[in-house]
């Protein structure tokens, strides 16, 4: 499980989009700060823990996702994308 790419994926992408992404998770999953350090620095924990932790990080990963999207959806009512033919 610690060594799965989507895993290490997930945990790398948390980074990308979230300026804390500790304690975003912290506050979503419930676990305790410490737990949640454990899972971004790849450290064996209870399965439990991990599951909700990486449970979390999915929904947050794909909130995020979606509010990106819908924002450069949004850009593009007003301000095309250049075409790559010019």
């Amino acid at each position: 499980m610690y060594h799965s790419e989507d895993y290490k994926n997930l945990a790398k992408r948390m980074q990308e989009l979230y300026a804390n992404p500790v304690m975003t998770v912290v506050e979503r999953s419930g676990k305790s700060r410490p737990t949640v350090r454990k899972f971004f620095n790849e450290v064996p924990m209870r399965f439990h823990n991990w599951e909700a932790i990486y449970e979390a990080c999915v929904g947050l990963v794909e909130e995020k996702e979606k509010k990106l999207k819908a924002l450069i959806e949004k850009q593009h009512e007003f301000l095309p994308p250049k075409d790559s033919t010019n």
